[in-house]
């Protein structure tokens, strides 16, 4: 498991149990887990990243590396705030490994590194000393590592220091060059007004300034850390939005996680993350994605994220009150433990249309989805990757609690306990929708479109259907409890199931003769649906969603 998030301050007093780090100083652990020894740090292999080295010990579940950014630290505490908002940490599990990589750090800028030993997932931390590093500039220079035990806290104030008390230097000014990688495609603005068409969205060009969303999670242009001001440098007054005031970001430029162009991810890619991949952005409901992002058509190819114990797992990780829209995330391969999706894994009260995922998705534990794990009203959009779930709740497109407009999933299915569906686990409604991919469970409520609890109006599946659990509740649409159908069908023949506990089965002849809304489909809207010829089943085209796509 890996991790990383920034600490708000409204979570400072809740993680100082979680963090075990004080005003005063990092706490020591309250029990006998000896703190990491010999912590160094050094440049890494380009400007922007360290490498953080420790001694290894048997008894540590995992360790918790963090850091905090001389000029961030002045910065928050000139503004009368807790150091702690400053602060960064990743938590790595423990393989025996005695380093890891920081990236993203913004070059030429000091900061302070710390490790935690950690026992269990709930535990105190057990802190190192501080140790200190100047990050190379684009022109890399040597830059010894500096150990030692720290202050009080990382850094004397600057602005406000305690009596008798001297800054160790002065802070070093944000720097104005972009940290690699930086992938400048020719729309990336260059007069330092990011919102060009003035519509209110900060321009995202680069995979810099995509990971710098994580650091202004409202989208207003405003972050006071030091990674942000380098993805963003020279902003115009309020990034150049209209009355300066931005409400989110938007894509202008196709991105691409395979940096190295060689046709797979590696350790060669500059996002590799030491086979981590990706950190989502939106680390859980305290500290949510809040803004709107607008793909503009583009794609973010190739996202990788392979996070098997950590919970909210996607491009974004956790979003709330917030809208994505028109985006594509082709080639996705995502892991994660609960609520997993390619595109967000937890969506709570946010709007998702047209855009899609393929690729694969997995989870170690609970809501899993080719796009979204949990939540979310989605409308006009598809995922066409696989997608395996261990615990409860998976689904091709959603894995539980969706509402779902106009759109489809083509992936596989499978899932080791109950409530699985081809397009969502469990607990939809679900308005001229499909699912074609193949549908396994190893328990309860498994179902073509949908596992259980789902109100389904002019939807159909057609994906064999298969349970190694109770068949009693396996259907060729839904698998138990529906709240309710309105002119929806599986195909009895190719979904090999003769019940479902919601809508109407009907051979595959039934399915396809139709070439119009007649028939079956007396009820369906010919400006939502294609219904192609007499040996093809209805496809959506509401919402500029591709008829030849969908037929291939």
């Amino acid at each position: 498991m890996i991790k990383t998030m920034a600490i708000p301050l409204s979570l400072a007093a809740a993680l100082l149990a979680i963090v075990a780090v004080s005003i005063a100083a990092p706490a020591r652990a309250q029990s006998s887990l000896a703190p990491p020894a010999n912590v160094r740090v050094a440049d890494g292999a380009s400007p922007g990243m360290a490498t953080v080295s420790w001694d290894t010990a048997d008894d540590v579940a995992f360790y918790r590396i963090g850091w905090v950014a001389r000029a961030d630290f002045d910065a928050v505490t000139a503004a009368g705030q807790s150091w702690l908002n400053a602060f960064a940490f990743t938590d790595v599990d423990n393989r025996g490994q005695s380093t890891h990589a920081i990236a993203n750090l913004a070059p030429g800028v000091e900061y302070a590194f710390i490790v935690g030993a950690v026992r269990n997932r709930f535990g105190n931390a057990a802190w190192s000393e501080w140790a200190r590093l100047t990050t190379a500039e684009a022109q890399p220079v040597s830059c010894p590592a500096n150990g030692g035990a720290g202050p009080a806290s990382p850094y004397t104030p600057t602005p406000a220091p305690a009596p008798g008390a001297t800054a160790t230097r002065a802070p070093t000014p944000r720097p104005a060059a972009t940290p690699t990688p930086t992938p400048a495609p020719t729309s990336a603005p260059t007069t330092g007004d990011y919102d060009a068409d003035d519509d209110g969205l900060i321009e995202v060009a680069n995979l810099a300034q995509l990971d710098a969303i994580r650091h202004d999670l409202d989208g207003n242009g405003v972050s006071e850390r030091s990674a942000y001001a380098a993805a963003f440098p020279s902003p115009a007054d309020g990034m150049g939005c209209p009355d300066a005031r931005c409400t989110g970001y938007e894509l202008a430029a196709n991105l691409n996680f395979d940096t190295d162009d060689n046709g797979r991810l590696d350790e060669g890619d500059d996002w590799w993350g030491e086979s981590y991949g990706w950190v989502p952005i939106g680390s859980s409901s305290s500290y949510p994605f809040t803004a709107d992002f607008d793909g503009n058509g583009h794609t973010i190819a190739n996202l990788y994220i392979d996070r098997g114990e950590t919970d909210y797992v996607g491009l974004f990780g956790y979003a709330y009150n917030a809208s994505i829209h028109n985006v594509g995330l082709p080639h996705a391969n995502i892991s994660g433990r609960n609520n997993v999706g390619s595109l967000v894994g937890n969506a709570g009260s946010i709007s998702i249309s047209a855009s899609y995922a393929t690729g694969s998705v997995s989870s170690s534990g609970y809501n899993v989805g080719g796009l979204v794990g949990y939540g979310g009203s989605i409308s006009t959009s598809y995922a066409t990757s696989s997608v395996s779930g261990e615990g409860y709740y998976v689904g091709g497109l959603a894995g539980r609690g969706s509402i779902i407009t106009a759109s489809y999933a083509t992936g596989s299915v499978s899932g080791g306990s109950d409530y699985v569906g081809g397009l969502v686990g469990s607990g939809s409604v679900i308005t001229a929708s499909y699912a074609t991919g193949s549908v396994s469970g190893g328990g309860n409520y498994v179902g073509g479109l949908v596992g259980a609890d789902g109100s389904i109006t002019h939807s159909y599946a057609v994906g064999r259907v298969s349970t190694s659990g109770d068949t009693s509740f396996i259907g060729g649409l839904i698998g138990a409890s529906s709240s309710g159908t309105t002119e929806s069908y599986w195909d009895t023949e190719t979904t090999g199931q003769t019940r479902s506990a919601g809508g109407a089965g009907k051979t595959t002849k039934e399915m396809q003769v139709p070439t119009g809304a007649t028939f079956i489909y007396a009820g369906w809207n010919p400006d939502w649906w294609d219904f192609g010829n007499t040996r093809q089943y209805p496809v959506l085209k509401h919402g500029g969603l591709d008829v030849a796509a969908q037929r291939q």
